[in-house]
C-alpha cells in the first residue's frame, strides 16, 4: 500500500502503527496534530524480513498482505475522527530501519509511535525492547520524534514539567494540539533545588512559556524538591498525561531519553509523551 505524493503542501507526520491496542490512541492524537501542525498524516506499518530473505521477496510475503489489512482498519479509525490519512507498508530488516527509511523517503517532519500498557501487559522485557528500538530511531532519524506510552484512556489533565532551559518546540506543538479539545487542562511544573530563588526561576519559566505562546494554556507551579524525578512522579498521580521534553544540554543523539526522562516515564502511572527534536530544533 503506497501513499500518493503529498499534494497538500503540508509537512508529513509519520505515525508508526503495529499494535491494535495503540491504534486508536495514535489516530486520535494524529488527528489533533494534523490541525495544529498542520500535517499530512501517513500511517506506516513496518514488516521485518530476516537477513536470509531479500527485501524484494519480502514485499510479496503474507505478512505484507496482513499489514495492508491492518492499515485498512487504521484508515477506517482515522475516518471516524474526520482525518484524511494515507497508508504505507514499509519492508525492512528491523522496525527502526523501516521507520527511518520511511521518514526519509517521504520527507517526514515528525514521527509518532506508541506503546500501550492498557491491555494488562506486564512483560518488562517487551517494553525494554521497544525503548531500545526508539533509541535507534532517535539516533538515526533526521526529524522530530514523539514516543507515547499509553496508560490512561483519557488525556484531559496534562502535566508539563519544565527544565532549567527547556526546549519546547515539539512540546509546544503537542500542548497546542491537545489543548484544542474542550475541557483539557494543563499544569506547568518547574522543580528547583531547595534554597534556590523561586521568584527568579518563575520569571525565567514564564518568559520561556510566553516565547512559545503557552502562557494561557495553564498555570505554572514552581516547587522545591531534592529529586526532580521524585517530585514529578508525586505530582503525576493527579494527571492523565505527562509531556517530557529533552533538556537544552542534551546531545542530539541522546535528546529523547535522558536518564531523568526515562526514569520518570518508567515510574509515573500516567500516560507519557517523550519528545525528541532533531539537531538544531527545540524539543
Amino acid at each position: 500500500m503506497s501513499p500518493k505524493k503529498n499534494g497538500g503542501g503540508h509537512p508529513t507526520l509519520l505515525v508508526g502503527v503495529s499494535n491494535p491496542a495503540t491504534v486508536g490512541h495514535l489516530v486520535h492524537l494524529s488527528s489533533l496534530l494534523a490541525g495544529a501542525g498542520p500535517f499530512e498524516i501517513l500511517l506506516t506499518h513496518v514488516v521485518t524480513v530476516a537477513s536470509q530473505i531479500s527485501l524484494t521477496s519480502g514485499r510479496s510475503s503474507p505478512e505484507v498482505v496482513r499489514a495492508r489489512d491492518f492499515l485498512q482498519g487504521a484508515l477506517r479509525e482515522a475516518e471516524a475522527y474526520g482525518l484524511k490519512a494515507r497508508a504505507l507498508v514499509e519492508v525492512a530488516r528491523s522496525v527502526d530501519e523501516g521507520l527511518v527509511a520511511a521518514s526519509e523517503s517521504r520527507g517526514a517532519r515528525l514521527i509518532l509511535v506508541g506503546y500501550s500498557e492498557e491491555e494488562g501487559n506486564e512483560d518488562d522485557r517487551r517494553e525494554k525492547r521497544f525503548d531500545r528500538t526508539m533509541h535507534r530511531v532517535a539516533r538515526n532519524a533526521d526529524c522530530d520524534l514523539v514516543v507515547a506510552k499509553f496508560r490512561r484512556k483519557e488525556l484531559r489533565t496534562i502535566l508539563v514539567p519544565l527544565g532549567t532551559e527547556p526546549r519546547l518546540q515539539v512540546t509546544g506543538l503537542l500542548c497546542r494540539a491537545l489543548g484544542s479539545v474542550a475541557g483539557t487542562t494543563f499544569r506547568f511544573l518547574h522543580v528547583i533545588e531547595p534554597g534556590s530563588p523561586a521568584a527568579e526561576a518563575r520569571r525565567r519559566a514564564e518568559e520561556i512559556l510566553a516565547s512559545e505562546g503557552l502562557t494561557d494554556l495553564g498555570d505554572l507551579d514552581v516547587v522545591a524538591g531534592e529529586s526532580v524525578p521524585d517530585t514529578i512522579e508525586a505530582r503525576a498521580v493527579d494527571f492523565d498525561l505527562v509531556i517530557l521534553g529533552p533538556a537544552a544540554s542534551s546531545s542530539p543523539m541522546d535528546a529523547l531519553f535522558t536518564s531523568t526522562g526515562e526514569k520518570i516515564a518508567e515510574r509515573v502511572p500516567s500516560s507519557v509523551l517523550l519528545t525528541r527534536a532533531k539537531s538544531g530544533r527545540g524539543g
